[in-house]
């Protein structure tokens, strides 16, 4: 086990901790390219974490830091993933729906949990009332914690449901999620408990009162029944020690040494942000959770708050300008929009969006995946290389317009239309993606030897974004130890226990292929994408 952990952190380590391998017992020093046991499917157990800080970053400064600080240029090879390019289970990520592997529509419908909703009454132990979108925490009949938030009330169902979607998408896509609930309150159903604090306009925590209650109140709109939906988002066991980051690592965390800016999970999630506009993607909407028994803690990260995904911006509609530019332009697009004096209007500006409130502002015809931004610059999102976009684009045409059609009912939306929507829209968001980015790589996938030939699939042809082709394959044999490559007429003429095959495609060989296979067994441990 500690050498696959050495082995598995060398391979996605920068310089640095190459060079520290060096000093590593000698069978460990030849570093051969592949192992007995490549490709692997997850990281190494972690190692326990002790006095743990709770982090509580400045969001404003983040916010200039991030959208006024000298552009990325220099951008490293992508890390934490395995000898297939995949991205192993972790703490991080756990591999779900994928082409490979589907989950069933009862497991996409359930999402990270469906037993746990809360059960009346409901105890208010905490509030924030102050501010646009007012939120508190209770408990329900069984102890639970949960955190609360309403829906705008010029647009019932449109936060609550981006929430519990939000939750069940990314959960489904590979990350940790917190279970979402739509929940329908009744006024008689909530108290205060005796302990309940809630933060003041100065800031400071004071006992909450009757009247804090009756402005939560007031903000929540009420439902044909009287009741007032919210969302509840339930507690996930552990202790909260804050956000992450989308660069550097945790100092006080020894399983966090892959700089978060270079995590293929954390440069792909961009793709999937652009998919479900996830334009509120920033260390704030995370959490890292203490999670396990005394004397091996480790932190899993999560990602939290979805109500600013698909067509919410949480407290309203979302900004048509939102997913297409960055709140404080930067580089070349302020200097081309102060030139324009705003006479050119953007394509966003003349979008065409559904009159539907619990929709609020989404579409797919000006959708542009490449073009796609998130609120302000993300560190991991703007060093994504075409190979995190491509192994994030097949998670996304992994989900058939069933399967998304069964998350976004958990959305619980009254008018059947708003479901319709969201499921064509989402489609067709799902097949730009998978458009742009199955023809910036050559999409090859499923590869298997079989009676000496390598037999394979290209994505870019079976989703028809590309004409059927021919292909032209190159067979070498590679010496695992010096990673050299020698020419070899055919796979039978290979003279080492491994075999090297390049793959292009007739007439273009700018997009390459190459995969490595261990010859004993025929099993493929290794696939490069030029």
């Amino acid at each position: 086990m500690v050498q696959i952990r050495q082995r598995f952190l060398a391979r996605n380590l920068p310089v640095l901790v190459l060079a520290a391998a060096a000093c590593l017992p000698a069978a460990f020093g030849q570093k051969p390219r592949f192992y007995p046991d490549d490709p692997i499917a997850s990281v190494p157990k972690p190692a326990p974490v002790k006095n743990v800080e709770t982090l509580d970053p400045n969001d404003l400064y983040d916010f200039f830091y991030q959208s006024l600080r000298k552009p990325v240029t220099a951008i490293g090879p992508s890390r934490g993933i395995n000898t297939l390019g995949e991205v192993p289970d972790s703490d991080w990520f756990t591999n779900r729906h994928s082409l490979d592997h589907r989950l069933s529509l009862e497991s996409l419908k359930r999402g990270p949990g469906d037993s746990n909703a809360p059960q009346p009454p409901f105890l208010i132990v905490g509030a924030k009332t102050d501010g646009i979108t007012p939120g508190f925490r209770m408990t329900d009949a069984k102890g639970r914690l949960y955190f609360v938030k309403p829906d705008p009330r010029s647009n019932p169902e449109m936060a609550t449901a981006a929430d519990v979607l939000g939750s069940h998408f990314f959960y489904a896509l590979g990350y940790n999620t917190p279970e979402n609930y739509i929940v329908s309150v009744r006024d008689e159903e909530l108290s205060i408990s005796p302990k309940a604090k809630v933060t003041g306009v100065n800031g400071k925590p004071r006992p909450m009162t009757q009247r804090d209650i009756e402005r939560l109140k007031f903000k929540m709109a009420r439902q044909k029944d009287g009741s007032r939906r919210v969302i509840a988002s339930l507690a996930a066991p552990g202790k909260p020690v804050g956000p992450f980051f989308y660069e550097g690592t945790r100092s006080d965390d020894p399983n966090d040494l892959i700089p978060h800016e270079t995590r293929r999970d954390l440069r792909g999630l961009a793709v999937f942000c652009a998919w479900l506009n996830h334009t509120d993607a920033k260390g704030r909407n995370s959490l890292d959770l203490l999670s396990g028994p005394e004397g091996a803690q480790h932190i899993r990260h999560f990602l939290i708050d979805f109500g600013s995904i698909l067509g919410s911006d949480s407290d309203m509609p979302k900004d048509a300008r939102f997913g297409h530019a960055y709140i404080i332009p930067t580089g070349r697009n302020a200097l081309k929009k102060m030139g324009q004096f705003g006479l050119a209007p953007e394509p966003w500006e003349t979008a065409a969006f559904p009159s539907q409130p619990a929709i609020g502002r989404l579409e797919a015809k000006v959708f542009d995946p490449v073009k796609w931004v998130s609120n302000y610059p993300n560190p991991a999102f703007v060093q994504m290389q075409p190979g995190d976009a491509y192994w994030a684009a097949k998670r996304v045409m992994a989900f058939t317009d069933e399967d998304i059609r069964t998350i976004v009912q958990t959305g619980q939306y009254s008018d059947p239309s708003v479901v319709d929507y969201l499921t064509k829209t989402l489609a067709e968001r799902r097949d730009k993606i998978g458009r742009v980015y199955f023809t910036r790589v050559l999409a090859l996938e499923h590869f298997a030897l079989e009676g000496g030939t390598l037999k394979f699939e290209d994505l870019a042809v079976k989703f028809n974004f590309a004409p059927p082709r021919q292909y032209e394959t190159s067979w070498f044999t590679f010496d695992n130890a010096t990673g050299t490559m020698t020419p070899a007429a055919g796979l039978d003429q290979v003279s080492s226990a491994y075999a090297a095959a390049r793959i292009t495609m007739r007439g273009d060989t700018t997009k390459k292929v190459t995969v490595y296979i261990r010859r004993e067994g025929g099993k493929i441990v290794g696939i490069e994408r030029e």
